[in-house]
């Protein structure tokens, strides 16, 4: 059942990658292909006036448009691969040191609480630098679950934690237009959660959670609160 429930996370978020590169791949690809084309081509014809010069940069500018679109290509295939946010996930699973049987509980509980989608919020991710990435938060009977948000995925065991509290803050942020660089500010509304164990485990900062699940908008916060909080 665990692998079942982590290959369906996988189908889930594979539309985005591969709606995304394709995206990013039909934008990226004619615009670097043009620019390199007349940059080479005019560099080529400035320099000597010859049409057969014109042409030697016209062919200079597809092949290196080429190259630089395949290396383009092989980058965002590797930022956006499945697999890379599954071991975001597994990685939660390995934090909350769960035996097979624990696993199996998880997966099973992950796929029936899918599959009613009573305790299930669907989002997207529409902040800055977000890219409207699919996302979700989940309450099943032991665990809630994020997925989307940044960090990609939150697990929490429900019988881990001791009370919840809400908060918000400004963080600054920097996105690019082409060479220019803007910052700006931005309200980061979450839910933190703490763990029965802080005193234990001698938590220096008792302000910050243990977990964290981040909302770019207030309501998406307060629906994924009354969920987490319903019985």
């Amino acid at each position: 059942m665990y692998q079942k429930w982590i290959n369906k996370e996988k189908e889930w978020i594979r539309e985005y990658c591969v709606r995304t590169q394709k995206e990013s791949i039909s934008k990226v690809f004619p615009l670097v292909l043009v620019v390199s084309v007349f940059l080479f081509g005019f560099i080529f014809f400035v320099d000597s006036g010859s049409m057969v010069d014109l042409f030697v940069g016209v062919l200079g500018g597809l092949i290196f448009g080429s190259v630089i679109s395949i290396i383009y290509f092989f980058i965002i295939y590797i930022e956006l691969n499945p697999n890379r946010y599954i071991r975001m996930i597994e990685k939660n699973v390995v934090e909350l040191s769960m035996t097979e049987e624990e696993k199996e509980q998880l997966g099973q509980e992950m796929l029936e609480t899918l599959e009613n989608k009573k305790q299930v919020l669907y989002y997207e991710m529409s902040g800055a630098r977000s890219n409207n990435t699919p996302a979700r938060v989940m309450r099943t009977p032991h665990y809630y679950f994020q997925v989307g948000s940044t960090p990609y995925s939150n697990l929490i065991r429900i019988s881990d934690i001791a009370f919840i509290q809400t908060g918000s803050e400004r963080k600054l942020v920097t996105t690019r237009n082409g060479n220019r660089k803007r910052h700006h500010y931005i309200t980061l509304y979450t839910i933190g959660f703490y763990r029965k164990d802080r005193n234990e485990r001698e938590v220096i900062d008792n302000e910050l959670p243990d977990y964290a699940m981040g909302f770019f908008q207030e309501d998406l916060r307060k629906q994924a609160l009354e969920m987490i909080q319903s019985n």
